[in-house]
């Protein structure tokens, strides 16, 4: 519960009629009627004849009507015996002060029933005041159901605090044409870190319609390369109405993002930047945003459990080191499922993809992209290709893509563009040239004319064609100079124009089913 505070109740004052009041008793009795006039229990109220620097202060602990149950001798204060008429009156006392410097729990309210209540303008004040009165050592702000109206950032700026809502009817929301920057805002960039904050269970709305400039995120966690803050943990949020990012983790460390509710914001949903690092995003769902994750250049994170749908890409990595995305549904993102660009030592493991234009795409960056593992995911109808490991002006070499299920790709089940080095290895894929019979493959080595696709591994992999549209050959390279390659141990079938073909003369045919066509 939170403190209760003078301004609960103003004039709360009457004399009372115990005739006397003895200095043993725990129970008196305030005039008729009167007894409304005091807050809710406890607080501690004041006995005084005429001079209250002579008074007694008493604890009310339960209010019945006009009767009140106390406890005596409050304050430093003696216990008395006083006459019938004695005024007892809410006065200031040295409590209240102390109470002020040390409460570790406020409540923020739009019905006036709070420790600070907000009036629907400008309600940042009230809430950033609630933040900033809090001790040193931080504490706890409840923010009761309702509706705040925000012209300016909510702000904290001091560590172990909790900024705790009622759920979805708690509602953050940017005021018409206040065109924010940021919505509520964990540091401010500089050279402070702060350390053990939670957000959790409530509503942020950008109101991206009714913006005209600014970012409007939602909600953003801004430290500095040098000054991190960290175990920072965002908890069962709702996110919406970002005119850029939603959720932006800047400089940030050892954190936790999970179970929120991100949607309909014209950036990314999540965004990790500026080497944030072993952050832990797990069950939360990602709609309708242009990047459900967007991590440029952050290290050590883990992307599980996670639901991502109709995003323009579900999780875009550029230039990360050994981030890991497992155990993620992905469906329907109209660029790329997942994008590795410039990616190294990143692990994409057990994830379930359903109608992304492209599955997953390796490569494709100015930087090389190499070492990343691809494994034991599902993949069923993307429009295109399933699996892309793709040249940019910088390599993509080294990967690994293995005992994947690829399910009727429109154009190639995987796809190796002027990349080289790769081992592909017990994939399952069937129905690729989904779009068209006889055009695209299964496993296609391809070049841009002058860097091609060489020294790849290609082995044991069960390649079908049941569908009506069919697959012109299960494994195939475009021209000569994808050469070196190995095709060993692969099962194919039902190729239209044939089952391999390989066409540079040091690439090696191996032992595959069929052993020749």
């Amino acid at each position: 519960m939170a403190k209760t505070f003078l301004t609960k109740k103003n004039n709360a004052k009457s004399t009372i009629t115990d005739n006397p009041l003895l200095s043993g008793a725990t129970v008196l009795n305030v005039q008729s009627g009167d007894g409304s006039k005091f807050p809710d229990t406890p607080f501690h109220a004041t006995l005084y004849a005429s001079d209250p620097a002579t008074s007694e202060i008493v604890k009310v602990t339960v209010k019945s009507t006009d009767q009140f149950t106390i406890e005596r001798a409050k304050e430093n204060t003696t216990a008395q015996e006083w006459p019938q008429g004695t005024r007892l009156e809410l006065l200031v006392t040295a409590k209240l002060f102390d109470d002020l410097q040390t409460r570790t729990e406020i409540v923020v309210a739009t019905d006036g029933s709070g420790d600070y209540n907000c009036d629907g303008t400008a309600d940042q004040t009230e809430l950033n005041e609630a933040i900033s009165n809090l001790p040193a050592g931080g504490g706890v702000v409840r923010i009761k159901k309702g509706t705040y109206n925000l012209t300016g950032v909510v702000e904290i700026l001091k560590s172990n605090v909790v900024l705790e809502g009622e759920g979805s009817a708690t509602v953050l929301r940017a005021a018409n044409a206040s065109n924010l920057g940021d919505v509520v805002r964990v540091g401010n960039g500089g050279t402070t870190s702060y350390q053990n904050i939670i957000i959790r269970k409530f509503m942020i709305d950008g109101n991206q319609a009714n913006q005209t400039s600014g970012a409007s995120s939602p909600l953003v966690l801004w430290g500095a390369s040098s000054y991190k803050h960290s175990r920072i943990t965002v908890e069962n949020m709702w996110l919406t109405g970002a005119r850029q990012d939603c959720l932006k983790v800047i400089a940030i460390e050892d954190s936790v993002i999970r179970n929120n509710f991100i949607y309909s914001n014209i950036g990314t949903a999540i965004g990790l930047f500026t080497t944030s690092q072993y952050i832990s995003i797990t069950g939360n769902v990602l709609t309708s945003n242009s990047y459900g994750v967007y991590d440029n250049a952050c290290n050590y994170c883990t992307m599980t459990g996670n639901v991502l749908r109709s995003n323009g890409y579900g999780f875009y990595v550029t230039n990360g080191w050994r981030e890991n995305i497992s155990g993620n549904t992905i469906f329907t993102s109209t660029n790329y499922g997942v994008y590795l660009i410039g990616a190294q030592r990143v692990t994409v493991t057990g994830n379930n993809f359903y109608g992304d234009n492209w599955s997953i795409v390796i490569g494709n960056s100015s930087n090389i992209t190499r070492y990343n593992v691809v494994t034991g995911n599902v993949i069923a109808w993307p429009t295109s290709q399933g699996i892309a490991l793709y040249y940019g002006t910088g390599t993509t070499v080294s990967n690994v893509i293995t005992g994947n299920h690829i399910f009727g790709a429109g154009g190639h089940g995987i796809y190796l563009y002027a990349s080289s080095y790769n081992t592909i290895t017990g994939n399952a894929i069937d129905g690729s040239s989904r779009s068209a019979n006889n055009t695209s493959h299964d496993i296609y080595l391809s070049d841009n004319a002058s860097v091609y696709s060489t020294y790849n591994v290609i082995s044991s992999n069960n390649l079908q064609a049941t569908q009506t549209n069919k697959v012109a050959y299960h494994i195939r390279e475009q021209g000569a100079s994808d050469d070196y390659n190995l095709v060993i141990g692969n099962i194919c079938k039902d190729g239209v124009t044939g089952q391999i073909s390989l066409q540079g003369a040091n690439s090696v045919r191996g032992t595959n089913i069929p052993a020749s066509g």
